[in-house]
């Protein structure tokens, strides 16, 4: 037999003893099996949807998206830089100058524009959309998530969804309608796949045909889209009728500022939707320069769950009509269950439009064409200062002005029908904004926060 097997024997016939492991022994043992549980741990709360925040970049790239809708396209960068930005219009590209605090107009059609800038004209990236009678499309950054409230479906009024998809790559798009009666049927709104640089319309008075309000909420379940809407009334079936953009709201919410009421006779009718599961209750208020009130006629509005509702606002604004001091700036809607509102208006034969806007609390700029202007302020969320800074269509200054701004207010200024470009910088607070456009028609700009920074997602390495 060879010694390798004599020493098995051995080995064998010897009793076993067991010995404590010194404090070495076990760190050694211990450590590294706590470390791999750790990481599987980490792991497996990834995998379950704990996912770690993608980190603030700066931005480099920034695309803007202006819907058709609108001849005109002003563009702006307020990075402090000149350089070219490259626009798209359908099968035509070009670079396409731009100054710090100068706006550069474009005649595009009515086709959908794509507006990119690169390094240092990326971070503050501004552009909108005019027509004459005054008409506004909203030109922003495709939006993961948003909803339109007070859209069309019938034969006076009548709504134009469009959707946009500025990249190469293919997209998918979800849509839910709400109405009256709860959520509408409309399965050829749903899992829409958008070809890369496709524009695609809806007409909603084709695709749903039905006379009462409705909401919609479009969400971008992959790649990314621009939806915009573009609206057509008729008032009480006369005349031509009047046609606006409908901008988007982010998000639901239990209080919404609706700023902006253009002078004259017309319609004024208030659209709340509740798309949540419970009902609920709102209150409607008016927003004047003295205060936020309640009027005497106003009563609380039932939310019905998943539904629309509409509200005509004559009654209340009846009483509140007066010197400048009185007038009415806004809406405010309070309600005991998030809701997105939208104030459709029909004034001296213009459709006009106003939708809630973020609180912007870094300095935000909107490009404006040559037209009479108001600027309308609200929704302060402490005590604080506003810087308004308007420049022309040459870049000179015509004036910078600070107001004090308070809680509960609502505060206007008229504008230089020559301002293009405007700056609103407010300081230890969060503020709304609009600018009412008015002379041929009317039309309200939002003032949007600019988007300055990305995001870079948190990426690591798949376990084995």
């Amino acid at each position: 037999m060879s010694d390798d097997s004599g020493r098995v024997r051995r080995l064998a016939s010897r009793s076993v003893s067991w010995h404590r492991p010194d404090r070495l022994t076990v760190a050694a043992v211990v450590v590294p099996v706590l470390a791999l549980a750790a990481a599987l741990l980490v792991s497996t709360e990834q995998e379950s949807g704990q996912r770690v925040a993608p980190e603030e970049t700066p931005l480099t790239r920034a695309t803007l998206v202006c819907p058709p809708g609108g001849d005109e396209v002003d563009l702006a960068s307020v990075s402090g830089v000149g350089g070219n930005l490259d626009v798209r219009a359908g099968d035509d590209r070009a670079d396409v100058e731009v100054a710090p605090d100068r706006t550069t107009s474009l005649e595009l059609g009515r086709r959908a524009a794509i507006i990119t800038g690169r390094d240092d004209l990326a971070p503050g990236l501004v552009a909108s959309r005019y027509q004459r009678p005054w008409e506004s499309m909203d030109c922003r950054a495709p939006v993961v998530d948003q909803w339109f409230t007070g859209v069309g479906a019938g034969a006076k009024h009548q709504s134009l969804l469009q959707l946009v998809n500025p990249d190469g790559g293919r997209a998918v798009v979800d849509i839910e309608v709400f109405g009256r009666r709860g959520p509408v049927s409309a399965p050829a709104l749903r899992g829409l796949a958008i070809t890369g640089g496709e524009t695609r319309r809806f007409d909603l008075a084709e695709v749903i045909p039905r006379r009462d309000d409705l909401a919609l909420h479009v969400t971008t379940l992959r790649g990314r889209i621009s939806a915009s809407v573009l609206d057509n009334f008729q008032e009480l079936g006369r005349g031509p009728g009047g046609r606006d953009g409908l901008a988007s709201q982010d998000q639901p919410s239990v209080s919404n500022l609706l700023l902006g009421l253009p002078q004259g006779r017309g319609q004024r009718t208030l659209i709340i939707a509740n798309p949540g599961d419970d009902e609920g209750r709102a209150t409607v208020r008016l927003v004047t320069a003295d205060s936020v009130f309640t009027p005497a006629a106003a009563e609380d509005v039932r939310l019905p769950p998943q539904s629309v509702v509409r509200v005509g606002l004559a009654p209340l604004l009846k009483g509140a009509r007066g010197n400048d001091q009185s007038r009415p700036l806004g809406v405010q809607v309070d309600s005991s269950v998030e809701a997105t509102v939208g104030l459709v208006m029909f004034v001296r034969g213009d459709l006009v439009h106003s939708v809630p806007t973020p609180p912007v609390g870094v300095a935000s700029t909107v490009a404006l064409p040559k037209a009479d202007k108001e600027l309308v302020l609200g929704g302060a969320s402490s005590q604080g200062v506003a810087t308004v800074t308007v420049w022309d269509r040459k870049g000179d200054q015509l004036f910078s002005e600070r107001i004090e701004v308070a809680r509960d207010r609502g505060y206007r200024m008229s504008l230089p029908g020559k301002a293009r470009l405007l700056t609103l910088t407010p300081e230890k607070t969060g503020l709304e904004g609009v600018v009412l456009l008015s002379g041929d028609g009317a039309t309200l700009v939002g003032i949007r926060e600019p988007v300055l920074t990305g995001l870079e997602p948190f990426v690591e390495p798949g376990l084995p």
